[in-house]
């Protein structure tokens, strides 16, 4: 995701949330888990990280003694702790156990439950939502959760200069209903978030949003108490923001802030007075560490409780997989790893799409064919990323895909114009031919990806068959922010980046590539994926835009509004491949490798950094 300057940009196309019906993932997703060198763009578009790839295979009990381990993991470089600013993973890991919010994905599956919400009651319209909160809900300073935290909260979410998701209250996702002046900015006590009583909260929107008890699991929309800081209008606020941001975080989950240390470290405890399942581990432990190979020879060392495997460690052939679950999670054994040991493994589809960005403006239209025709998307998956995850054929993940994995698979076999899981470089050819090049006048395009060996390991394929169709393929790297603004002012050919679920609904993947959001020459740059999709001079752009209106227009979470939102869906992803602007290339599978002492939950669709830790149950170790 970009900031909330760029997405309020947008609050004129009224976005929708498909309904999260269960992702029942029938196979993998792309690439590895959160530790491998496929580099996970973040939740979004931020920086990819090599973390540990948190996970094991068995179920717990909450029957366990509480315990005086520590659960110790491996984190990335964290940026805040304020829920409302953080818009990386490695901070959002640590949030989502320090705080809590009305409704939760457990364990990471994004069918969502009530959390602090004790039960909920929605209009007949879908634009009021009522929330009674539970009893004896305590922030960690001992304050009682009322309705009017929530209030508090979902303002400085609304209009906080700290606030990065602010576009997660307007139109262009749940839509609260609020006001702004003349200048854009947000008028303090005008969002439609009411404290009907201490314990009751009620929620008004502009018009009906799917998705809206998913995005209420969101850290975002996490309770903190009312006044803690003073970026919000009403407020001087009880300490300073960076206080609470760094050093004091003040939540109501499961564990209590105890220390950061800057590119360090950080540690949190267990908080007896939870108002759920109490931990059983006494804290948890991240040590952070950006570089692979020093994560892997940490987790290979024991200092982590799970183990980090980059892909240039990886052996598929280690694997032993001892059954598939009902969701699809593969379980089983990785190992022996280069310490002897062998571990629990766990494999599981997350909602993600890894792909090539092909701007209309600078990259030929013959070009961008040709590039689809040479790319055999199993061969990337099974050379490049070894096996660590599916081809891709659509930017929709198949978990939201509308009928989810089989029907991905169905209509990309069925239709996808540039071969399925071949190459066609006599095609590749003919279309350069025809549009003019040949041995002697070959096509030049550069292919930016961010620094990653197997990005450019997958580029490096490309350009040697593209070498045979009369396009010259020039790679080069570039560190990930500067990939970002580059590509944001229209300065990227070809480039390589990834998208993962904010909400479970292909709308907020379809909604990065409505064409006149793509643009690079508007003031602040392109606001969706950089394509510059306008730039093209077929029917294509309209066809996507007016399928886009459609979902717009169609927001109820009704089996009517969904069914035409799931045929706008399509042809969307259609309209893409006719003008070749985005080349799917896989969809990620997470892994987790734990140790044989290591007990916890199973992860789903939504990711580890979605998952609470007061489940962990640690054995010996040994």
């Amino acid at each position: 995701m970009t900031d909330n300057t760029s997405i309020d940009r947008r609050r004129f196309l009224k976005a929708t949330g498909g309904t999260a019906s269960a992702v029942a993932v029938a196979g993998c997703l792309g690439g590895n888990g959160d530790g491998g060198d496929t580099d996970t763009p973040e939740d979004t578009e931020t920086e990819p990280q090599e973390t540990a790839t948190e996970q094991t295979t068995r179920e717990t009990g909450e029957d366990r003694e509480l315990l005086d381990k520590t659960f110790q993991l491996i984190n990335a470089t964290m940026s805040t702790l304020d829920p409302v600013a953080a818009t990386d993973t490695a901070s959002g890991t640590v949030i989502q156990n320090v705080f809590d919010a009305l409704m939760n994905y457990p364990n990471g599956e994004i069918e969502v439950e009530p959390l602090i919400a004790a039960d909920y009651e929605v209009s007949d319209d879908f634009t009021t939502y009522t929330f009674n909160i539970k009893e004896d809900v305590q922030f960690h300073n001992g304050d009682e959760v009322t309705a009017q935290d929530f209030v508090y909260s979902f303002e400085r979410l609304a209009g906080s200069s700290n606030s990065r998701r602010r576009y997660f209250t307007t139109s262009y996702a749940m839509g609260i209903e609020q006001t702004t002046d003349d200048e854009g900015n947000y008028e303090w006590g005008s969002l439609g978030a009411t404290a009907v009583d201490d314990k009751t909260l009620e929620l008004s929107l502009e018009q009906p949003f799917a998705s809206t008890l998913e995005m209420l699991a969101y850290t975002s929309f996490s309770a903190v108490p009312e006044g803690i800081v003073g970026d919000h209008g009403d407020y001087d606020g009880e300490m300073a923001y960076d206080d609470f941001a760094r050093n004091n975080p003040i939540g109501a989950g499961p564990f209590v802030f105890e220390s950061w240390e800057t590119n360090t470290s950080c540690d949190i405890v267990r908080n007896e007075d939870y108002h759920g399942p109490v931990p059983h581990v006494a804290g948890v432990h991240w040590q952070v560490i950006t570089d692979p190979d020093a994560a892997y020879n940490y987790g290979q060392n024991k200092n982590s409780d799970l183990v980090s495997m980059p892909t240039s460690q990886y052996d598929p052939s280690l694997i032993s997989i001892e059954q598939t679950d009902s969701k699809g999670r593969e379980i089983g054994t990785y190992g022996p790893m280069r310490n002897g040991e062998t571990v629990q493994y766990l494999k599981y589809s997350t909602i993600n799409s890894f792909y090539i960005g092909l701007n209309a403006k600078n990259v030929e239209a013959p070009a961008r064919k040709a590039m689809a025709y040479a790319m055999d998307q199993h061969e990337g998956v099974d050379e490049v990323f070894k096996g660590r995850g599916t081809p891709a054929y659509h930017l929709t993940p198949p978990g939201i895909y509308p009928g989810q994995g089989p029907a991905y698979d169905t209509h990309a076999e069925e239709n996808y114009p540039y071969g399925y899981g071949e190459t066609l470089l006599g095609e590749a050819r003919q279309v350069m031919e025809d549009a003019g090049y040949g041995p002697n006048n070959q096509y030049e395009v550069t292919l930016t990806t961010y620094e990653s060996d197997t990005w450019q390991g997958l580029g490096t394929i490309l350009r040697d068959k593209l070498a045979n169709a009369h396009v010259n393929l020039q790679l080069e790297e570039a560190p990930f922010s500067t990939l970002l603004n580059r590509g944001r002012n229209g300065n990227l050919a070809a480039y390589s980046l990834g998208w993962i679920m904010d909400w479970p609904a292909p709308d907020n993947f379809l909604g990065q590539v409505v064409p006149e959001l793509t643009n690079t020459d508007q003031e602040g740059g392109a606001q969706g994926f950089y394509l510059d999709w306008d730039d093209s001079d077929t029917d294509a752009p309209q066809r996507a835009s007016d399928a886009w209106d459609r979902i717009s227009n169609n927001p109820a979470p009704t089996e009517e509004a969904q069914q035409i939102r799931n045929e706008a869906y399509v042809e969307m992803e259609e309209a893409m491949w006719d003008d070749m602007i985005l080349l799917p290339a896989y969809h990620r599978a997470d892994e987790r490798m734990a140790y044989n002492w290591v007990d916890m939950p199973r992860v789903g669709a939504g990711g580890g950094s979605r998952q609470k830790h007061n489940n962990v149950y640690l054995n010996d170790r040994s």
